[in-house]
């Protein structure tokens, strides 16, 4: 099973039964922004307006206070995936001890560059960590994120991360989002992943669409879906192990290459399994139209049944192409309509 698929939704089949009972419901994981103040400056990231105004945390206090209420109504987990870089919170090491007293599983995208100022503290708390790193070398790297020559010591980050692991968690990846300007280092970073003993290697596309490019920053991206399927092909024939895995979704490429979702769905659920929380305490529930449900000072209820009006009454048609939860929506969708899943003969044919 790939743990960066939507196979996991067998683990949630008491979910799918209340979404086809039309029942509110909570989440099982959040989104968590806990501000927006970044010490890479990435050049396609869509955060990078957000992170030229002011300087903005997330209430530790009230943040914890909303995982406690949640936690008994299915919360399960919780991602620090956000605005900023989650380990540069001045709170980050209370907010991820508090959250694993709650019993809470934790994730985190991080740029690696401070986490051995909290390596005891993510070792003892997190179940994965992902380390955007986008480059093979020093110089693609500080071209990349636009810093100066941090590729080394964000790399004895991941090692120390790994060596100092207990029964291989948390599981450790790391992300290379790929432009025209850094494809060249795919195959380094694959070997330089493979040699630190992480447990996988996630290749995806810089998109052009979607806001996630500004022009003054960064040129739109001419690698084509094609160029990119071989890419990924050769470092999987050249690098992948069964202890080293590539993660790749081609749906998403050729889906905006196309300038429409591939997977077919009669209603976004989404909602049901992740919700966003942003610094300023606002609950999204959905990320391309930030879509906001409450706050994290509302009842729980009430974001509950405004998830459940939203998954109802949402044009699909505006939706982007490469939305990561088509896929999610897709399954749930030939399991809740049956002549939509017929085509995967799902008696085992």
């Amino acid at each position: 099973m790939n743990r960066d698929g939507f196979e996991k939704l067998i683990y949630h089949h008491d979910k799918i039964v209340k979404i086809g009972r039309q029942a509110p419901q909570f989440p099982v994981h959040l989104t968590l922004s806990l501000g927006n103040y970044c010490n890479h400056a990435c050049r396609w990231c869509t955060a990078a307006a957000s992170q030229e105004k002011d300087v903005r945390h997330a209430d530790a206090d009230a943040l914890l206070e909303f995982l406690e209420r949640a936690r008994p109504r299915g919360l399960a987990a919780v991602g620090y995936v956000g605005n900023g870089e989650p380990t540069a919170y001045p709170d980050f090491a209370r907010v991820v001890v508090g959250a694993r007293r709650l019993g809470l599983e934790q994730g985190m995208f991080t740029n690696g560059a401070l986490l051995h100022r909290h390596l005891d503290a993510v070792l003892e708390c997190f179940t994965y960590v992902r380390f955007s790193l986008d480059a093979g070398t020093t110089a693609t790297h500080s071209a990349m994120h636009v810093v100066n020559d941090q590729f080394d010591r964000i790399l004895d980050n991941i090692g120390r991360l790994v060596a100092g692991r207990r029964g291989g968690s948390p599981t450790v990846g790391i992300q290379f989002a790929t432009h025209h300007e850094n494809i060249s280092d795919l195959p380094a970073a694959a070997r330089l992943a493979r040699e630190l003993g992480v447990d996988y290697l996630n290749v995806k596309p810089v998109f052009n669409q979607g806001g996630g490019r500004d022009p003054a920053r960064i040129a739109a991206n001419e690698v084509t879906p094609e160029q990119l399927d071989r890419a990924v092909a050769n470092i999987r024939r050249d690098f992948e192990t069964r202890a080293f895995q590539i993660h790749y979704k081609p749906f998403q490429i050729h889906a905006v290459q196309r300038d429409e979702n591939v997977l077919p769905y009669s209603r976004c659920v989404a909602g049901f399994f992740n919700l966003s929380v942003y610094e300023d305490g606002k609950v999204v529930a959905c990320g391309p139209h930030h879509i906001e449900v409450g706050t994290i000072a509302d009842s729980l209820a009430d974001i509950e049944a405004r998830v459940l009006e939203l998954s109802n009454s949402i044009d699909l048609s505006q939706c982007p192409a490469a939305c990561r939860y088509h896929a999610l929506n897709h399954i749930v969708d030939t399991v809740l309509v049956p002549e939509h899943g017929r085509e995967y003969h799902k008696n085992f044919l």
